[in-house]
């Protein structure tokens, strides 16, 4: 590491590592250690800012620090569990773009955004009970049970292989998006959504269930056996394409 001491942020991206050796046992502020080819964070340091492993080869998260005061964030690497992360992360936590089976081993609770989109998930057991955000889009997904009982943002599960909604929780106060999946129909959804619902490109063929108070924009395009398009539900004007005449009533 040089002439670096610890005191302060230390970037290392970038620079063809494959080995943390050498690193400060503490640092007091954010480290870098993306893009490059570490297979192992073992002789990492404990932080008191962001831990940024990004694009890196590791297959496992053991020598990661225990807690983050800021961001953490191990995307695009060949992790399968997330076994070894942080049990405390105080930002966003981001493990996405990984091979990940299982959330078992995630923090219980994330302040700001857990994003674990493009993994090969097909359950959602291990994930945080509460988070700022919660975006599990693009997986293998046919059940969002396990999802975090409380997410003060918003909540996305588009790409995935979902035939029912239940499991996720019944306040969004985001956008929440369930677009790209196998639904016939919104059951067991979210009751209230402070911002957009998306659920474009399903097979529903009935608005029943749609949530009592949609904040933003409701987008219901691309299901072949359903007319609508999109509504602005602050106006409950049709954007793209009327709507059946149950609509208002639903919302």
């Amino acid at each position: 590491m040089g002439i670096h001491d610890g005191t302060g942020d230390i970037d290392c991206s970038n620079m063809g590592l494959t080995s943390l050796d050498g690193c400060p046992e503490i640092i007091e502020g954010t480290f870098i250690c993306s893009d490059n080819f570490l297979s192992s964070l073992e002789g990492g340091p404990t932080i008191t800012g962001n831990f940024d492993c990004s694009n890196n080869i590791l297959s496992s998260l053991e020598g990661a620090p225990r807690k983050v005061a800021g961001n953490f964030n191990c995307s695009g690497n060949r992790l399968t569990s997330l076994i070894g992360s942080p049990m405390k992360a105080k930002g966003s936590f981001n493990c996405s773009d990984n091979l990940l089976l299982s959330l078992k081993g995630a923090p219980r609770k994330v302040h700001g955004l857990f994003d674990c989109s493009g993994n090969i998930l097909v359950a959602l057991e291990g994930a945080p009970i509460e988070t700022g955000a919660f975006d599990c889009s693009n997986n293998r997904l046919a059940t969002l049970d396990g999802a975090p009982d409380e997410v003060h943002s918003d909540f996305l599960c588009n790409g995935n292989r979902l035939v029912s909604l239940a499991g996720t929780p019944d306040f969004v106060h985001g956008n929440f998006s369930c677009a790209d999946n196998c639904l016939e129909n919104l059951k067991h959804g979210p009751v209230e959504v402070s911002g957009n619902y998306d659920c474009s490109d399903n097979s529903i063929t009935t608005l029943k269930h749609t949530p009592k108070h949609i904040g933003g924009v409701f987008d219901c395009a691309g299901n072949t056996m359903l007319t609508c398009g999109m509504v602005d539900s602050s106006t409950s004007s049709v954007i793209t394409a009327p709507l059946p005449g149950n609509f208002q009533e639903a919302v």
